[in-house]
């Protein structure tokens, strides 16, 4: 960061010690690193929230989804994200899901605890078709890791571009594409379009023998209406890292449910991929300096999904 801004005076926000007045006064830039998340975000925000000078803030993440960075939007302070940081990583977890489900882990991981030997049948992957909504970086390196396993990923997303690595469609073929697939993989973030993207409607639609992986906002899915699909046979499975409330809360069906995986928000959870976001922000930083044009900067509508839930 220095060696892109040599002039940089860095606020460290370290533990729980409050940035006193005089510095949030200081702050004109701020940086939401990976390991800020979770433990240490509320009190960065409300730092950046009571820092008058804000400028520009930088955050680890892609998704800005939260209420907070609209508070922040709408003061005029720039938001950039390091969008693709922690793709590979999320495409990991998602294929993972599928790969668990497809061999009934849960299941297999009950008869381990037993000590129980039971042969379990497995559903084959080759010529499995995935619907992947969603065509992002990690939409797109979800459907690279599926073609090596044989897969046929169809790809969905609002604008085609044709740089995509599989067929893909806009969100006119969803209904289509959510009847043809035998799992669905969504990875796409949570807006004012995508809120409950997925309801009961569109829930069956989908193929009983069917699974769902969502690795992007739990507010893409009508939660109870996904409960209910599961509890009822109507859907096979779910591969879940993300919440309608997280954390899930205790008493939710879905912790016990024999046929869903549930992860913490944490599919992108890796040291390479807070390597990576520092360095998309040191490289932000040098454009900041110079005035240039920055990397994944985002529009004055962010939050808006979440503030009108």
């Amino acid at each position: 960061m220095r060696a892109a801004a040599p002039t940089l005076d860095v606020i460290t926000l370290d533990g729980d010690d409050a940035v006193t007045d005089r510095d949030l006064a200081r702050i004109t830039i701020a940086f939401f690193s990976g390991d800020a998340w979770p433990d240490r975000a509320a009190p960065f925000m409300s730092a950046c929230l009571h820092a008058p000078a804000l400028q520009w803030m930088h955050t680890a993440s892609a998704g800005v989804d939260s209420p907070v960075f609209g508070r922040l939007s709408s003061r005029g302070i720039r938001l950039t994200t390091s969008s693709g940081a922690s793709a590979l990583p999320i495409a990991h977890t998602a294929i993972m899901m599928i790969l668990g489900l497809s061999r009934d882990i849960t299941g297999r991981f009950r008869d381990q605890h037993a000590h129980r030997w039971e042969r379990r049948m497995s559903d084959d992957l080759d010529g499995a078709n995935l619907a992947i909504i969603g065509m992002g970086p990690i939409g797109t390196e979800t459907a690279k890791l599926a073609q090596a396993l044989g897969m046929n990923p169809i790809g969905c997303r609002r604008t085609v571009t044709g740089n995509e690595p599989c067929e893909t469609r806009t969100f006119a073929a969803l209904p289509e594409l959510l009847a043809w697939a035998d799992y669905v993989v969504l990875a796409l973030p949570l807006t004012s379009d995508t809120h409950g993207l997925l309801g009961a409607e569109q829930l069956a639609v989908m193929k009983p023998t069917a699974r769902l992986i969502n690795v992007g906002r739990g507010d893409l899915v009508d939660e109870p209406a996904l409960i209910d699909a599961l509890a009822g046979g109507r859907l096979a499975g779910a591969g879940l890292d993300v919440f309608s409330v997280e954390p899930l809360p205790a008493e939710s069906p879905l912790w016990d449910m024999p046929n869903v995986i549930v992860t913490a928000h944490d599919s992108g959870a890796t040291a390479g991929s807070n390597n990576r976001a520092a360095t998309i922000f040191a490289e932000n930083l040098g454009r900041y300096s110079r005035g240039e044009p920055l990397l994944n900067e985002v529009g004055t509508d962010v939050g808006a999904a979440s503030m009108t839930r």
